[in-house]
């Protein structure tokens, strides 16, 4: 049986040799990876089950090095960048580490890992922000577990089920640090923490975004106001 990197070289040599696209590598990064079965036919459906492969063996590898809930994280963070905001819809490399940001929380790595790049270059310097974050968030926060974390948004989701129905699913669920202490998107926390489970969790007002330190990287999150602010 052929491997998918086997399958996948022979569909890329194809396209290039056959097809003549020379630009497929930058081709593949900016194409969803969605079914390939639903694409269209000939060449734009051999393009699709290429960035598919290419999507799966970069899951595979990551997996297999021990990333894949960091990896997680990250995709969680890209998917959920708006549709406006093309040049967060991937992850990136500066300086030799690799960012993640939709608006709401930014990853840097030290490490990068295999990840789809954005279709067009950041020009955000989103290092900057977490490095102020990391100079002015100096009071520490209590790191929940992930087994709590988990247990509060499906708590949580169950009683908005009964209080709205169908409308549940616009509820946010947050995740209060306590009093005086900062709010936060509860699934937002729980993608920082999938990927860094015992983080350092500090911050320094309630408006200003909280700092994640961690052996593999950093993270920054924007708090929510409480509901009854």
């Amino acid at each position: 049986m052929l491997s998918k990197s086997k399958i996948y070289q022979v569909i890329y040599d194809y396209l290039v040799s056959n097809e003549g696209i020379k630009n497929l590598d930058d081709l593949l990064e900016k194409w969803e990876a969605t079914d390939p079965t639903k694409a269209s036919s000939g060449v734009p459906a051999l393009i699709t089950l290429c960035a598919a492969l290419r999507d799966d063996m970069r899951t595979e590898a990551n997996k297999a090095s021990g990333k894949a809930n960091i990896e997680r994280a990250m995709r969680a963070i890209i998917k959920n960048a708006p549709e406006h905001m093309r040049q967060l819809q991937g992850a990136f490399v500066r300086d030799g580490k690799q960012y993640a940001c939709d608006g709401y929380r930014a990853m840097r790595l030290n490490t990068p890992i295999d990840l789809p790049a954005p279709p067009v270059p950041c020009t955000m310097d989103i290092g900057r922000f977490i490095d102020e974050a990391r100079h002015n968030a100096t009071k520490p926060l209590e790191t929940p577990t992930l087994g709590v974390l988990k247990a509060h948004i499906k708590t949580k989701k169950a009683e908005n089920k009964a209080k709205y129905g169908k409308g549940a699913n616009k509820e946010k669920i947050l995740w209060d640090f306590g009093e005086g202490r900062p709010v936060v998107n509860a699934a937002y926390l729980l993608d920082i923490l999938t990927a860094f489970p015992d983080a350092t969790i500090t911050y320094s007002t309630l408006t200003a975004p909280l700092y994640f330190s961690h052996a593999d990287g950093e993270a920054i999150l924007l708090p929510v106001r409480k509901n009854n602010d």
